[in-house]
């Protein structure tokens, strides 16, 4: 299983903290390897990591969109003459 960066740090940094604090080494380590990250490191490359990660699967999920047609600019100038008016055209007058 192909894992990305931040999943490698992840795993590395909990099993070194486990091996930290007395869990068992599950490989033979050279006694040049001190370090629990180290050993971590190891661990993982040898595929005996005691820890899982669950990935979640991204469903992808269409949505009906509602498009609105657009109101002719003839249509605009009738309604404006009629009183109607849309939020922030009034605005839009003022400021003119």
């Amino acid at each position: 299983m192909s894992y990305t960066k931040f999943e490698i740090a992840r795993l590395l940094g909990a099993r070194a903290l486990q091996i930290k604090m007395g869990a068992p080494i599950l490989i033979r380590i050279p006694k040049t390897v001190e370090k629990p990250l180290d050993i971590a490191k190891l661990e993982l490359e040898k595929g005996v990591l005691p820890i899982t990660v669950k990935k979640r699967e991204v469903k992808r999920v269409r949505k009906k969109v509602k498009i609105i047609p657009e109101i002719p600019l003839e249509e605009k100038e009738e309604e404006k003459k009629e009183g109607i008016v849309e939020e922030g055209e009034e605005l839009i007058e003022e400021m003119e």
